[in-house]
């Protein structure tokens, strides 16, 4: 299993994701990783492993201030964090995570206050130290006041006119000449000799005072940290468990940013025996470049043979699907489509490469027989097997015996496998045993180059020939290895092999044109059921509204009769009431008419318009985009613009049914 980890460049993924993660613990997670956004990153700065200095703590140790500040890092990332999840809603189990970080404001808040970012004690860890340091100053001010005038005093005797700072004390550049003239004590000498570095006697006691105020300082300040030591002790279990939840986090991102940068998904753990990968594309190639193949294994079909041209990625096809299968064993997303399903493997092996040994005095094929020892002595039901080439270094009727039976191995002890071979033996096996499947890296003939496509069902060809012209064996050397495998009854095989893959070629070719106007098809059905259906439900709108016009004019037409009959019912009617009752229950019907105007659509010759313009109503005579052309009842023509008028309905022959009321006139 680690020959497999080593052969597939595992390292080199672990690598990548370890360039994701932030913190100390994320980083050894990463280094560790082994068979096991919508909302953005986490808010994770740089947490350090706390758990030797908690230990150290914990036995009596006092904390560094560089310590105390790794642990504040970690409460100020609770902080966040706790902010960060306040807006996350759909992550069940993040959020449960989560709850187990502690937020510890006092202790926090005690540390800034106590260390500053720069390492050194604030002086507001405490009053004792705040007067310390206060007198410092003091002492400072007054040794620099005491300099100046000794400096002044001693002028003619000194090599300069300022002090030096010496072994942590202040002193005048005396001249060797003169040292009998300043008392006091030598606390250093000028390479050349002709200085004397002289602390003067008059700053004897400031300077020790000064030390005292030095020890008193360092005292209070292991006072304050063994006193916040022990504030800490107090909360080293809910530490630890924010470091350890801080960390995790970490690691988890790290995984995501893996993800999400390669354009990977995390497949589903199946139930069944399978391995079916789609778009899968090795993760240390660029992905930009690399083509992306489907892996299809099961129960039924557990092992692939993968034939195909020198060169043209069987190794990369190999190398690409155990790598993906490790990834995924390690909890890490892989470069492919959602959607892939994989049932766990218990052990992945591999034999990819030249496995020739100098040291142990082992030939290639020496080597690599070892090497499929060791992997089918090993290998048990539902692991993965990974042969590349196998049967090579040997004569090739030994070499495709020795493959056959590996193969039939594999089958017997329940392995998924991919195997990539030249041998037409192990083709034609794979073409005849059903729990095989066949499949072959595509060349493209007309450019004499590989695809580096897989493509499944179809045993493929070398092109040992086109290749080895590719890269420069000379045509009539070229030939004669032809007319030799014509000899060897070779070709026909080839020959039929190659027609056969291009009829399915060109089957694929007719199946996607089919699939894109069947799609194309599909669309347009869509579109004419979308019109429809938007029809239809315009249709429904304008009959109702039509409905409710109806309705509304019919109410208020038997409010106007109700009336008008009121009015002619009464014993004393007056002649001019009753004319213009009769005047209004005529022109009745001529406002319900206009108040019931068809449409704004398109006016055209036929159509009943009014013109409220001129408070007149008619046949259109003339239309276009411009004028419109009106003839009224009473023969009058009026000439108007389309915006003007509005369509109603042809007006409806009046009967006389107002008889009685003009006899009664």
């Amino acid at each position: 299993m680690e020959n497999a980890y080593r052969t597939l460049e595992f390292e080199k993924v672990k690598k990548i994701v370890l360039g994701y993660a932030s913190t100390e613990r994320g980083q050894a997670l990463v280094e560790d990783l082994h068979l096991l956004s919508r909302y953005g990153g986490f808010p994770i700065g740089g947490s350090k492993d706390l758990r030797a200095p908690l230990d150290y703590a914990e036995k009596g140790g006092v904390l560094t201030p560089s310590e105390l500040l790794a642990i504040a890092e970690d409460l100020r990332t609770v902080v966040l964090l706790k902010d960060y999840f306040k807006k996350v809603e759909f992550s069940d189990l993040l959020l449960a995570y989560q709850e187990g970080i502690i937020a510890i404001p006092m202790l926090l808040e005690k540390i800034e206050d106590t260390v500053g970012p720069d390492l050194e004690i604030k002086d507001e860890a405490s009053p004792t130290l705040r007067a310390i340091r206060a007198k410092r100053k003091r002492l400072e001010r007054k040794i620099l006041e005491s300099l100046t005038s000794l400096i002044h005093k001693y002028q003619p005797y000194l090599n300069g006119s300022s002090f030096a700072y010496k072994n942590g004390h202040y002193a005048l550049p005396v001249n060797n000449v003169y040292k009998a003239k300043v008392s006091g004590l030598v606390q250093d000498v000028s390479g050349s000799g002709e200085t004397l570095f002289v602390e003067p006697e008059e700053l004897l006691r400031i300077q020790n005072e000064i030390l005292m105020n030095e020890q008193e300082e360092k005292e209070e300040i292991a006072r304050i940290l063994i006193a916040l030591t022990g504030i800490v002790k107090t909360d080293k279990e809910f530490l630890l468990e924010n470091n350890d939840r801080i960390s995790y986090l970490d690691f988890l991102l790290a995984k995501a940013r893996f993800g999400d940068n390669y354009h990977g998904h995390v497949p589903h753990l199946s139930e069944k025996k399978e391995i079916s990968i789609y778009g899968a594309r090795h993760p240390l190639l660029d992905q930009k470049k690399a083509i992306p193949n489907d892996f299809s294994l099961s129960k039924d079909e557990p092992i692939m043979i993968i034939s195909g041209p020198n060169a043209g990625g069987k190794t990369v096809a190999l190398k690409t699907l155990g790598l993906l299968v490790l990834c995924f064993e390690c909890g890490l997303p892989i470069p492919a489509k959602d959607g892939a399903e994989i049932s766990y493997c218990p052990h992945v092996y591999a034999d990819i490469g030249d496995g020739q040994s100098i040291s142990d005095s082992l030939s290639t094929f020496a080597a690599h027989i070892t090497q499929v020892a060791g992997i089918l002595n090993g290998a048990e039901k539902d692991d993965l097997v990974l042969f590349d080439e196998i049967g090579t270094g040997t004569s090739p009727q030994e070499g495709e015996a020795l493959a056959y039976a590996s193969i039939k191995k594999l089958l017997g002890i329940g392995c998924f496998a991919l195997v990539s071979s030249h041998f037409n033996g192990l083709k034609a096996y794979a073409l005849k045993e059903p729990r095989l499947v066949s499949a072959s890296m595509l060349f493209d003939e007309s450019k004499l180059l590989p695809t580096y496509r897989l493509k499944r069902g179809l045993p493929g060809e070398s092109y040992a020939f086109e290749v080895a012209a590719r890269y420069g064996l000379k045509e009539d050397v070229v030939e004669e290895a032809k007319a030799f495998l014509g000899m060897d009854k070779g070709t026909e095989q080839s020959a039929l092999s190659r027609r056969l893959l291009d009829l399915t070629l060109k089957e694929e070719e007719l199946e996607a044109e089919l699939l894109a106007q069947n799609r194309a098809l599909e669309e347009e059905r869509k579109r004419v059921e979308r019109e429809r259906k938007a029809l239809e439900e315009k249709e429904g709108n304008l009959a109702e509204i039509a409905k409710q016009k109806e309705a509304r004019l019919l109410e208020k037409a038997r409010n106007q009769v109700s009336d008008l009959i009121s009015i002619l019912s009464k014993p004393d009617v007056k002649l001019h009431e009753a004319i213009e009752a009769k005047k209004k229950l005529e022109n009745l019907g001529e406002e319900e008419e206009e108040e019931g105007l068809v449409s704004d659509e398109p006016i055209q010759a036929g159509d009943y318009v009014v013109l409220p313009e001129f408070g007149m109503r008619g046949l259109v005579m003339k239309a276009n985009d411009r004028q419109i052309e009106v003839q009224t009842s009473d023969g009058f023509t009026v000439k108007s613009k389309p915006n003007k008028a509005k369509k109603v309905a042809k007006p409806v022959e009046k009967k006389e049914n107002l008889a009685e009321v003009d006899r009664s006139l």
